[in-house]
This record gives C-alpha cells, structure tokens and sequence, in this order.
C-alpha cells in the first residue's frame, strides 16, 4: 500500500508510462533534500575528483560514487519514485547503477550526443534493452536551460525506429522544477539539447530493471552497507546485483582489449566514443 497514490493512480501513472515510455512527476523530491543531494556533490567533488569524468566541455559525469558516502542512498530508495516503479516493474525489481550528471553552460551547442537508446547502441538489439531510467533534477530546468528530451512510444509501438532517422528538432522536451521526477524507458529514444544562455543543470540518474543474472552496467558499485541491507520496506531482491559479474554487452561493460591498468574515467571515455561510432 502506497502512502504517496492510490491505487487507481498507480494505475494510471504505469498505463502513461506503457503507453509514452516516459513519465514526469514534480515534488518527488522536496527541497530539504534538494539541498542535501546539492551540497553532497559539491563535497564529493571536492573529497573524490578522481571519481568524476570529464566527458566534453560541458558535461561532467560522477560514476562510482555509493562507495565514498551514503548521502545519496535516498535518493535510490526514494518511496515516492519506488512506488511507482514496483508498478512498473513489478516486486522482482533490482538496483542496476547510478550517477550524478552535470551540465554546464558553453557556447558549443553542437557536440551534444544525439538521439540514441541506452544500454546498448545497436539498432538490431534494441530489444535487449530493458530497464527504466530515473532522473531527477536538482535544479530548475526551463525552456532556457539545457534540457532531456525524448521520442514518446519509442520503447514499444515505434521501436522499429531507427535513431538515425529522427530529425534533430523532434520530440518532447522534458521541463520542470528542481525536484522533478522524470522516469523513462531506457529503449526509448532520447537525447539532450543544449541551449544557449543556460544555467548549470544538475541531475542524479538511476537504473532499474526486473531481476536476472545479469547486469547492464558495471560502472557503479554496490557498497556493502547497501546490499547488507535488511529493509522490508524495500523489494525483496533490491540490491541482489552487488557481486554480479555478467554484464550485458554494451556501453556498460569494460572492453575486454582495453588495458586493465586503465582508470575508470578513462575506460568510460572510450567506451562513450566507441558507442557514439555505433550510432
């Protein structure tokens, strides 16, 4: 029983979801929390520089960060997020990754990643990608500002669509207020656009998926105090992929020809630019 909707709204909720591949939901964070997940990167910047990859001029991308603290726990645990994807998902739901994405404003609007699926790049395997994606902005994101934008029904009655054929000014774009929810379909469409003018745009991301012996990405560890857990008030099989070593193929999996002295932040480099070669 959810304390945040009703029946009748989950079932709502999980129809748009089905139908769109995408959902948008305010005050899914209040602003106590706001404030919190805010002044947790700035520390965590600060304390673990070496955990942020530098992705282009103005995109900044914190990976592996649950080890380091626990400030950001809530954020995947969030029971207003959660109840909604149990609908979705169902009781087997799992943890698969999570990051901390920032945008920053630049006068380079043109080397923004375009349209694409997540997980996996190639269109012939588009349907091996099922997990969904929440993203919650930590910041106002206006017309203005840099933006998520998305291809709606590309996850399911347009998935035969191949992201090179979408013109560049389609889709939706995906506003809001800090403290915005916005959960999509990681098979769905989607991209970014960049916007002349904007302020600095923050968002925590995370991955869920339906549990099997497998997991999309292994970029981002599962500490010991999170599958440690006993928490009834979480899925029975929440944090069951904190040792799992099959990893899907695809962006989220370490090369096997690269260097295994090779850090993080620079695996993660060149796996982003072998998948934009794929698009």
């Amino acid at each position: 029983m959810s304390q945040f909707y009703t029946d009748r709204q989950l079932e709502q909720l999980a129809g748009e979801f089905d139908e769109q591949g995408f959902l948008r939901i305010e005050d899914a964070v209040d602003a106590d929390q706001l404030l919190h997940f805010n002044a947790a990167i700035d520390r965590h910047r600060l304390a673990f520089p070496d955990r942020w990859v530098e992705l282009s001029d103005s995109f900044c991308e914190g990976t592996n960060v649950l080890p380091d603290t626990a400030d950001f726990d809530e954020a995947i645990e969030n029971p207003r997020v959660l109840d909604i994807l149990r609908r979705i998902i169902g009781e087997e739901i799992t943890f698969e990754e999570f990051a901390i994405m920032l945008r920053e404003p630049t006068a380079n609007l043109d080397e923004i990643k375009g349209w694409h699926r997540d997980i996996v790049r190639e269109y012939d395997r588009r349907m091996e990608i099922d997990a969904v994606s929440v993203m919650v902005y930590l910041s106002d994101v206006t017309e203005r500002d840099h933006c998520f934008s998305i291809v709606p029904e590309t996850h399911n009655r347009l998935v035969d669509l191949d992201p090179l054929e979408v013109p560049l000014d389609a889709g939706v774009d995906v506003l809001g207020p800090a403290g915005t929810a916005v959960f999509f379909h990681a098979r769905a469409i989607h991209g970014g656009r960049l916007k002349p003018g904007s302020s600095q745009r923050r968002t925590l991301q995370s991955y869920y998926s339906r549990w099997r012996d497998q997991r999309t990405a292994e970029w981002s560890e599962i500490p010991e105090r999170l599958h440690g857990k006993s928490d009834p008030a979480l899925p029975p099989r929440f944090y069951a992929k904190w040792n799992e070593t099959n990893i899907l193929e695809g962006v989220g999996k370490r090369p096997a020809d690269l260097s295994p002295d090779l850090s993080i932040s620079e695996v993660i480099r060149e796996v982003q630019r072998r998948g934009r070669e794929k698009m």
